[in-house]
C-alpha cells in the first residue's frame, strides 16, 4: 500500500507543471477582460471630464479675447454757478454727454486670441496621454492580480499533494516501513504550515491589487472584476511591437526613436505650450507700440435769462499712450516671456531624453526576462523535474531521505512561481513600453482603448 501511494504521488506531484483548475462560471454578473477594465476606467475617469471642461473654458476665452474693450460713457453737469445753481445763469454751464473708446496696442487682440487657442490645443493631447497612462496603470494592477491568482491556484493544487506527502510519511512512520523518522513527519507538517502561510500572503497581495484596481472602476465593474477572478483566468495578451520599431530598439537608433517619440501626446502637448509661449513673446512686444483712443462729447446749454438761444458744444478727440520715459518695463516683460518660452523648450528636450532612456531600459529588461523565461522552460524546470523524480525514486527504494523529496518538491513549486513572476513582469514591461509607443503597436492599435 505504501508503494502504491508513492506511485500515485510520483505521478500526481511531479508529472504536471502547469496550472489547471475547473472554471467556476458566474450566473449573475458577466466577467470582463483586462481590455474591458481599461475601457471602463477611461470612460469613468473624472480627470478626463475636468480636462475637457478646462479646454472649453479656454476656447470660450479665446473667442472673447478678440473683441474691443467696452466703450466708456460719461455724463456730467459742468460749470454750475454756486451763487444760485441756475442752469441758464452762466453761458459756460452745460450738461455734457460723452463716449470714449480705447484700442489695444498693435495686434494685441489677435495675438492674445492665438495664445489662448494654443493653450487650449494642449488639452486633447493631455487627454490622450492620460488615457495611455490609465491603460498602463490598470493593466499593471490587473496583471498583479493575475499573478497572485495564478500563484494561489498553483499553491492550492500543490497543497493537496503536500497533504498526501504528510499522510504517506505518517503511514510509513507508523508502520515502521522504510527509513522514515519522526523528524520527517515534523518536517512535512512544517512545510505544509509554511505553504499555508505563503498562500495567505499571496491572497493578501491579490486583495491589495484588486483594491487598488477598484479605484479606477465604478461599483458595477468592481463586482465584475471580482467575478472574473473567481474563474481560471488566462494571461492577457500584450501588444506586439512592429518590425520597424523592433529594429530601432535593437540598433539603439536614438534619432529614429526620438522621431517616433515626437508623435507622443505628452510631447505634442508641450509643443502646443511652446507655441503659446512664443505667442506670449509677441504679445509682450506689442507693449512697445502706442495705445490709441478716441472720444466724443456733446454739451447742451440752456437759453440765457433773456431767452436768447445758446449754441451747444460738440467735441472730438484722440488720445495716445506712448512709452516715452524709457522702455525698461517693456524690455523686462519681453525678456521674461522669452525666457519662459525657452524653459518650455528645455522641458521638452528633457522629457524626450527621459522617455528615450526609459524606453531603451524597458526593452533591455524585456529581453532579459525573455531569456530567463526560456531558461526556466528549457533548462531549470526540466532539471528540477529530473531531480524530483530521482529523489522520489531513491526514497521509494530506501536509498534516500524524505527531506530530499520535500526539498525537491519545494524547489519545483518555487521555480513554477518564479516562472509565473517572470512571465507577468515581462507582460508588465511590454505594457509600459507600449505607453511610449502609443499608437505604434500591432495588437493594440491606437483608439482601441479610447
Amino acid at each position: 500500500m505504501f508503494l502504491a501511494l508513492i506511485g500515485t504521488l510520483s505521478f500526481g506531484v511531479f508529472a504536471d507543471t502547469t496550472i489547471q483548475s475547473t472554471p467556476i462560471k458566474s450566473t449573475t454578473i458577466p466577467s470582463i477582460t483586462m481590455q474591458d477594465a481599461v475601457k471602463i476606467a477611461i470612460q469613468h475617469d473624472p480627470w478626463l471630464t475636468g480636462n475637457q471642461l478646462q479646454e472649453k473654458a479656454l476656447r470660450a476665452s479665446s473667442k472673447a479675447a478678440n473683441y474691443l474693450p467696452d466703450p466708456m460713457l460719461s455724463m456730467g453737469l459742468l460749470n454750475l454757478p454756486s451763487d444760485g445753481f441756475a442752469f441758464n445763469q452762466e453761458p459756460m454751464t452745460q450738461f455734457k454727454l460723452g463716449i470714449a473708446q480705447a484700442f489695444p496696442r498693435g495686434d494685441s487682440l489677435a495675438i492674445k486670441q492665438q495664445q489662448l487657442s494654443y493653450q487650449a490645443d494642449q488639452y486633447p493631447y493631455q487627454r490622450e496621454d492620460r488615457k495611455a497612462k490609465i491603460l498602463v496603470t490598470v493593466s499593471q494592477l490587473w496583471l498583479d492580480a493575475t499573478k497572485a491568482d495564478q500563484i494561489i491556484r498553483l499553491i492550492k493544487r500543490d497543497r493537496v499533494l503536500f497533504e498526501q506527502l504528510v499522510d504517506i510519511v505518517k503511514a510509513s512512520y507508523s508502520s515502521a516501513q522504510g527509513n522514515t523518522r519522526q523528524q520527517d513527519v515534523i518536517s512535512a507538517k512544517l512545510e505544509l504550515a509554511r505553504l499555508d502561510d505563503r498562500l495567505t500572503a499571496v491572497n493578501s497581495q491579490r486583495d491589495s491589487a484588486l483594491t487598488n484596481l477598484s479605484e479606477w472602476l465604478p461599483a458595477s465593474a468592481q463586482l465584475a472584476v471580482s467575478d472574473t477572478f473567481v474563474e481560471n483566468i488566462a494571461l492577457p495578451l500584450s501588444p506586439e511591437l512592429g518590425a520597424d520599431i523592433k529594429l530601432l530598439l535593437e540598433r539603439t537608433d536614438n534619432m529614429g526613436l526620438l522621431h517616433l517619440l515626437g508623435r507622443h501626446p505628452s510631447l505634442l502637448a508641450i509643443e502646443q505650450s511652446a507655441k503659446a509661449g512664443n505667442t506670449a513673446v509677441k504679445l509682450a512686444k506689442q507693449k512697445y507700440k502706442p495705445q490709441w483712443g478716441v472720444n466724443a462729447s456733446y454739451a447742451y446749454r440752456d437759453d440765457d435769462p433773456l431767452g436768447q438761444s445758446r449754441a451747444d458744444f460738440f467735441s472730438l478727440g484722440i488720445t495716445v499712450d506712448i512709452p516715452i520715459f524709457g522702455s525698461a518695463q517693456q524690455d523686462s516683460e519681453v525678456a521674461a516671456s522669452r525666457l519662459t518660452s525657452q524653459a518650455i523648450e528645455t522641458d521638452k528636450r528633457l522629457l524626450q531624453q527621459r522617455m528615450l532612456a526609459k524606453m531603451l531600459s524597458l526593452y533591455q529588461q524585456e529581453i532579459r526576462f525573455g531569456q530567463r523565461e526560456d531558461g526556466f522552460l528549457n533548462a531549470i524546470l526540466p532539471q528540477i523535474q529530473e531531480q524530483a523524480d530521482a529523489s522520489l525514486n531513491a526514497y521509494t527504494h530506501d536509498d534516500g531521505d524524505f527531506s530530499d523529496v520535500m526539498r525537491a518538491r519545494i524547489a519545483q513549486l518555487t521555480a513554477q512561481i518564479d516562472l509565473i513572476d517572470i512571465q507577468i513582469e515581462k507582460h508588465k514591461i511590454r505594457m509600459q513600453l507600449g505607453y511610449f509607443l502609443d499608437g505604434h503597436t500591432n495588437s493594440f492599435p491606437q483608439g482601441e482603448y479610447r
